[in-house]
């Protein structure tokens, strides 16, 4: 399989990934020039981002993963604050190992307490990535007396609102209640109509990832679309 290097500019810093990816996410450019400090590695909204702060100078950055028999070197780059940062397409797997390299030496990722060991004891950075619902219902679901249930599966101890046409996208109007640990639930009265909407979890919009129903507004943002028939 053919690999390629594909080059994104973004403001005033490039993103070199592999493998390629297309970057056109006026909120992920917004995200990555705003960050301050490195912190714990995060998937956000279709997206592995790293991060990674040194304490002193340093050339070079870079992160090797496991399923990739660690042929493959990812480059950071970094932006003003002097923080280096890898964006990556989220991983289909579900749980990622690998290994950060600084300046030619291999270490842990710092900013990720979690760590295993291989077959040969080396000490490695490690990933897991929480699973769907177990039902697997889709979402939105159509309920009787024009009622609409919503739900999402996130980590525990989330703030998570529901913002759409059918709430002028206030993004406080609608509280999601977790349920179970991780699972947010709301159900709306909500008449027919084509809908946009998307969820805030603690402050971030997510589309609904349940609902392969998507489009994007004119300002750029994604958006997942309800149709509720008259």
């Amino acid at each position: 399989m053919r690999k390629h290097i594909l080059l994104v500019i973004i403001g005033l810093f490039t993103i070199s990934t592999l493998p390629a990816f297309e970057v056109q996410d006026v909120q992920l450019h917004l995200k990555i020039t705003g960050i301050t400090e490195a912190s714990a590695p995060e998937l956000w909204r279709d997206y592995l981002i790293l991060t990674y702060k040194p304490s002193r100078p340093v050339r070079y950055v870079g992160a090797a993963f496991s399923h990739e028999d660690f042929r493959e070197i990812h480059t950071y780059m970094y932006n003003n604050h002097g923080v280096y940062f890898l964006i990556l397409p989220a991983p289909a797997e579900k749980t990622l190992t690998y290994r950060v390299v600084v300046d030619g030496i291999w270490e842990t990722d710092p900013n990720n307490p979690e760590t295993i060991s291989d077959r040969n004891g080396l000490l490695l950075s490690k990933l897991k990535f929480p699973e769907p619902p177990v039902s697997g219902t889709l979402s939105p679901q159509l309920m009787e007396n024009s009622r609409v249930s919503f739900h999402i599966h996130t980590k525990p101890g989330k703030q998570v609102y529901l913002a759409g046409d059918f709430n002028r996208w206030d993004p406080y109007m609608t509280n999601m209640k977790e349920t179970e640990p991780g699972t947010y639930k709301v159900t709306l009265r909500i008449k027919p109509g084509r809908y946009g909407y998307y969820y805030l979890i603690d402050g971030e919009p997510v589309t609904d990832p349940l609902n392969f129903q998507k489009s994007r507004t004119s300002a750029g943002e994604d958006i997942s679309v309800l149709y509720i028939p008259g």
